[in-house]
C-alpha cells in the first residue's frame, strides 16, 4: 500500500515510491505530480510544493495517484526553531550563490583572456579576410577567440544573477521583517482570527462526534463522516491552534523586545 506521509519538521507532505513505480505512471498522472510535488533528491522522495495549512490540493494529488494517509513523522519545531531554520538556510543559499557568482567571474576571464591579449595588436582586429590557406586560418582563429570573448559577457551575466540571488537570500537571512513593527502587529493579528476559526471548527467537530456516538450519523462531501474521521480533524484543529498560539507568542515577544513598536 503507497501511503503519503505529513512530515512534522518540514510541515510539507513526502512520496516514497519507487522509480520503477514512477516510470508506470501515465503522462497526465506525472503531470498532476509534478504541479503538486518536486523531487527532493536529500530527502529520496517527491516533497509538496506547498506546506501546511496550505495541503488541499497536494493531499487531493497524492489520493488521486492512489496513495492513502500514512502515519506522522519527524518533530514538530517552534515557531522560533523555524525562524532559525529559514535563517540557517538563506545564509547557505547566500554563500551557494556567492560561490556560483564567483566560478561565473573565473569563466569570463578566461575566456576572455586571449582576445584582451590579441587586442593589444591593432592590426589582429583589423586584418581583413584573406582567402588563402593562411587567411583562413587566421580568420577562423580569430572568429574562434571572438566567439570565447562573446560567451564571457554571459557568463557576467550569470555571475551578476547569482550575485542578485545572495543579495537576496542574505536579506532573508537578516530577518529585517521582525524588527518591523507593523508586519508583526498584522501576524498577531492574523493568528488571532485564524485561532478564532479553528476553534470554532474545534467545537462543532467536538459536538458532532457526541452526536455521532449517540448513534446520529453525518456526511462530507457526499460521504459518510464517521467518528475516526472526526477525531482526526479535532487533533488536527488542536495541534493547528497550538501551531499557531506559538507564532503568536514569537510575535509578541518580537514586538516587545522593540518597545511595543512606540
Amino acid at each position: 500500500m503507497k501511503q503519503y506521509l505529513f512530515n512534522k519538521a518540514t510541515l510539507k507532505i513526502e512520496l516514497h515510491f519507487e522509480k520503477e513505480e514512477y516510470l508506470a505512471l501515465g503522462e497526465e498522472q506525472k503531470r498532476k505530480l509534478k504541479s503538486s510535488y518536486l523531487w527532493s533528491s536529500k530527502g529520496g522522495c517527491w516533497v509538496s510544493r506547498a506546506k501546511e495549512p496550505n495541503l488541499y490540493w497536494a493531499r487531493k494529488t497524492a489520493e488521486e495517484l492512489g496513495f492513502e494517509k500514512g502515519a506522522d513523522i519527524g518533530e514538530r519545531l517552534t515557531y522560533a526553531e523555524q525562524v532559525e531554520r529559514q535563517k540557517e538556510r538563506a545564509e547557505s543559499r547566500a554563500e551557494r550563490f556567492d560561490q556560483y557568482a564567483e566560478n561565473a567571474d573565473k569563466r569570463a576571464d578566461h575566456l576572455q583572456s586571449e582576445f584582451n591579449e590579441c587586442r593589444k595588436d591593432w592590426s589582429w582586429l583589423t586584418q581583413p579576410n584573406i582567402n588563402t590557406s593562411g587567411g583562413r586560418a587566421f580568420t577562423n582563429q580569430r572568429n574562434k577567440v571572438v566567439a570565447r570573448y562573446e560567451k564571457g559577457f554571459e557568463e557576467m551575466n550569470k555571475a551578476d544573477y547569482f550575485r542578485e540571488r545572495s543579495q537576496f537570500a542574505l536579506e532573508v537571512a537578516n530577518m529585517e521583517k521582525y524588527n518591523d513593527p507593523t508586519y508583526l502587529r498584522n501576524r498577531i493579528r492574523e493568528c488571532k482570527r485564524d485561532i478564532k476559526h479553528l476553534q470554532k471548527k474545534f467545537d462543532i467537530v467536538t459536538e458532532k462526534i457526541a452526536r455521532a456516538e449517540q448513534g446520529e450519523q453525518f456526511t462530507i462531501r457526499g460521504e459518510t463522516d464517521t467518528i475516526e474521521s472526526m477525531k482526526e480533524r479535532k487533533d488536527y484543529y488542536v495541534e493547528r491552534i497550538d501551531t499557531l498560539v506559538d507564532k503568536k507568542s514569537f510575535m509578541e515577544m518580537k514586538l516587545g523586545a522593540l518597545g511595543g513598536g512606540k
